[in-house]
């Protein structure tokens, strides 16, 4: 079911018993082969799926297109709002949420950028909603959600995915070929440290904040020319799969009481 196309005194009558669920994305480079849109077309697809498979379970939000991206923005085309910002908005996106009567609320992300932001906004509103009839509010990107399907996967040629790589160009060959250009290149050498690995293929044991143009040449990491429509399309149904899985047993989750 989707929220826009609900009136409000549905919304009320709907919001006590259902998931809202909001995903997040970006508009921002994505090297010289995809479309600065490839966040957002990606979310909406996964977010498509979800709703298809639970009609009577969630409330599906329109997209949060424009994300926190600052550290894509020497590259032209990113449109970005700050991480202070954006934490806000999330906030007070939720607490609309909260206010129409959502219980249950979940933000489906999309773009890297946002998962600090997200998880300060969860931070203070938890802070804010604490008491007996608090609401569950939960949010993860995609890649998080389904690590454990990904891990087992076996038609991937690259370990994890990262930016403009040959999963997000996968993914966007499954949507539309016409939005791949020629050529399809990224950057594919890490640092050879054992404590940090700015392509993401192997966990980093150090932050270290680095922006696009520190990593790449052309804003892409990664080895995207092995990205297929085939392994997109497959990629779609494992992600969905695991979205749909974590939602309905959030569906189920009970409070503590002491």
């Amino acid at each position: 079911m989707k929220f826009i196309e609900l009136t409000s005194p549905k919304i009320a009558r709907l919001a006590p018993d259902r998931i809202a669920v909001l995903p997040l994305a970006a508009i921002e480079q994505h090297g010289n082969h995809l479309p600065v849109v490839t966040d957002t077309a990606i979310a909406e697809e996964l977010a498509r799926r979800v709703e298809a498979q639970l009609p009577d379970k969630i409330v599906l939000l329109p997209t949060l297109w424009c994300g926190s991206s600052h550290h894509h923005r020497s590259f032209p085309g990113t449109l970005s709002i700050g991480s202070g910002t954006y934490t806000q908005v999330l906030v007070d996106l939720v607490e609309s949420l909260i206010a129409s009567g959502f219980r249950r609320i979940f933000l489906l992300n999309c773009h890297g950028g946002n998962q600090t932001p997200f998880s300060e906004a969860l931070y203070r509103l938890n802070l804010q909603h604490k008491g007996p009839d608090e609401p569950w509010i939960a949010a993860a990107s995609y890649w998080n959600l389904a690590s454990r399907e990904l891990a087992e996967q076996t038609f991937m040629e690259t370990p994890r995915l990262s930016h403009a790589c040959e999963y997000e160009t996968s993914l966007m060959l499954a949507l539309r070929l016409d939005w791949v250009r020629s050529p399809v290149t990224g950057e594919s050498e890490g640092l050879g440290s054992q404590y940090y690995d700015p392509l993401g293929y192997t966990p980093s044991r150090v932050v270290v904040c680095q922006s696009f143009d520190q990593l790449s040449s052309d804003g892409a990491l990664g080895s995207p020319e092995k990205g297929t429509a085939e392994k997109g399309n497959q990629l779609y149904d494992l992600i969905t799969r695991a979205v749909v899985d974590f939602l309905n047993e959030f569906a189920t989750w009970k409070r503590r009481t002491f």
